[in-house]
C-alpha cells in the first residue's frame, strides 16, 4: 500500500534546547489508523502538530501523499483536525457547524447542503441538524467535529486527543464507533492519545513514542506480546519487570537467578551466563497452583505470599511478594478452574507455573 504520510528525518527544538521531537522517521499507508502513544511531554502533539502545520520542524521533512509540505501553512495542506475540546461554534447549528468549512471554499450551496446531508448521516446526527452543539450530549458534540473535520473530504484526518472529554462508559462506546468510521469511509486517520487502551483497541499500527522519539512501531497484539523495550513493556499494558542475572544458557532458553528463585526464559537477542538483565511478564501469564496440582513440564514454578487481592469484575489481581522481597502482580480470571477452588487470601503462601516462553528477558540496551 503507498505511503501518503512521510516524515524523514524530522526534529523540533523549542528555544533552542528543549527537543520536542528527536530524529523522528515513520511512514503511513493510505487508509491506516496509526496512533501515536505516550505520556505527555513525548513529542506525540509536537509530531501531530508539525503534520498539520501549526509547528514548523526545526530540521526535517514531512510529505503528504508525495509532496513536500514542511513549510506549507495549514491552509494549504489536505488536512483536517478534531481537537480535544471539539471548538465548535455556539451559536451555529450543527448543521452550519459541519458546512462552515465548505462555505469558505465558496462551494456552490446545493453541493454543501449534499454534502452535509450525507455526513451527518454517516456519523448518525441527521435528526440533529437544526439543533445547537449546548443541546447534544459529549459523545454527540464529538460526532459534529468529526463531520465537520470528514465533510471536506481531507486525505488525513488528524484527532488530538479526541475522546479524552468523555466518561469512561461513553469513551469505550465511542472507542468502537470511532473504529468503525474509520473503516466505512477508508480515509487516513493519525491520532494522538495517552491511553493505551484507545490505541490498542483502535488502530492499526501504534507508535510508541518516549523523550520525543520513536521507540516501538507496531500492530496492538505485536506491542503487548513482543515489546522491544523495557519502556514498552512497561507503558502499554502491565508488566513484571524483575532484576536477574543468567544462570546458564542452553540453545534457545536461558536460566536466570530472579532472587532466590530460579526462572526459565526466552532471551530476545544473544545472552550469557552471569549477565545481568531484566526478566519480564504479564500478570495474566501466571498460572495458579492448587495444593497437590503438579505444572506443565518444563514450565517455571516459584512460591509467593499474597499481600493484597483487588476485585476487578471479571478477574481478581493479586499483588504478591517473592521470599527474596520481589514484588509481582498476578491476575486471575473468575471462572476458571483455579478460581473454582477459592481466591487466596491476603497473608497466604501460594504457587505459580508460567510457560518460559512468555518470559522474555531484556538486556542493557533494552532498558529504555
Amino acid at each position: 500500500m503507498a505511503s501518503i504520510v512521510k516524515f524523514d528525518h524530522v526534529s523540533k527544538v523549542f528555544g533552542g534546547k528543549i527537543v520536542a521531537v528527536n530524529d523522528v522517521s515513520l511512514s503511513i499507508a493510505e487508509g491506516e489508523f496509526v496512533t501515536l502513544l505516550g505520556p505527555s511531554g513525548c513529542g506525540k502533539t509536537t509530531l501531530l502538530r508539525m503534520l498539520a502545520g501549526f509547528e514548523a520542524p526545526s530540521s526535517g521533512q514531512i510529505e503528504l501523499a508525495g509532496e513536500d509540505v514542511t513549510h506549507l501553512p495549514p491552509y494549504k495542506r489536505n488536512v483536517n483536525m478534531v481537537f480535544q475540546d471539539y471548538a465548535l461554534f455556539p451559536h451555529l447549528t450543527i448543521q452550519k457547524n459541519v458546512a462552515f468549512g465548505l462555505e469558505r471554499l465558496r462551494m456552490d450551496r446545493e453541493e454543501i447542503g449534499k454534502k452535509v446531508r450525507a455526513t451527518l448521516d454517516l456519523v448518525d446526527l441527521s435528526d440533529k441538524a437544526d439543533r445547537k452543539p449546548h443541546e447534544l450530549s459529549g459523545g454527540q458534540r464529538q460526532r459534529v467535529a468529526l463531520a465537520r473535520a470528514i465533510v471536506r473530504e481531507p486525505k488525513v484526518l488528524l484527532l488530538d486527543e479526541p475522546l479524552s472529554a468523555l466518561d469512561a462508559n461513553l469513551r469505550e462506546a465511542m472507542q468502537v464507533e470511532l473504529k468503525h468510521l474509520h473503516e466505512r469511509i477508508g480515509l487516513t486517520f493519525v491520532m494522538v492519545t495517552h491511553d493505551q487502551t484507545e490505541a490498542l483497541v483502535m488502530s492499526d499500527r501504534t507508535v510508541v513514542m518516549h523523550n520525543g522519539a520513536i521507540v516501538q512501531v507496531g500492530a496492538p497484539a505485536e506491542l503487548y506480546d513482543r515489546p522491544a523495550t523495557t519502556y514498552v513493556a512497561d507503558f502499554v499494558g502491565t508488566s513484571n519487570l524483575l532484576q536477574g542475572v543468567v544462570q546458564k544458557v542452553n540453545g534457545v532458553a536461558a536460566e536466570v537467578a530472579v532472587g532466590s528463585a530460579s526462572l526459565r526464559c526466552t532471551p530476545r537477542g544473544e545472552v550469557a551466563a552471569g549477565q545481568e538483565v531484566i526478566v519480564g511478564f504479564r500478570p495474566e501469564k501466571l498460572r495458579l497452583l492448587g495444593a497437590s496440582e503438579k505444572p506443565d513440564k518444563d514450565w517455571n514454578v516459584f512460591e509467593a505470599n499474597v499481600g493484597e487481592v483487588l476485585f476487578h469484575g471479571s478477574s481478581v489481581r493479586m499483588r504478591c511478594k517473592l521470599a527474596s522481597g520481589e514484588q509481582i502482580v498476578c491476575d486471575m480470571q473468575l471462572g476458571t478452574s483455579a478460581a473454582a477452588s477459592g481466591i487466596p487470601e491476603q497473608g497466604s503462601k501460594v504457587r505459580f507455573t508460567m510457560d518460559p516462553a512468555s518470559v522474555p528477558l531484556f538486556t542493557e540496551d533494552d532498558r529504555a
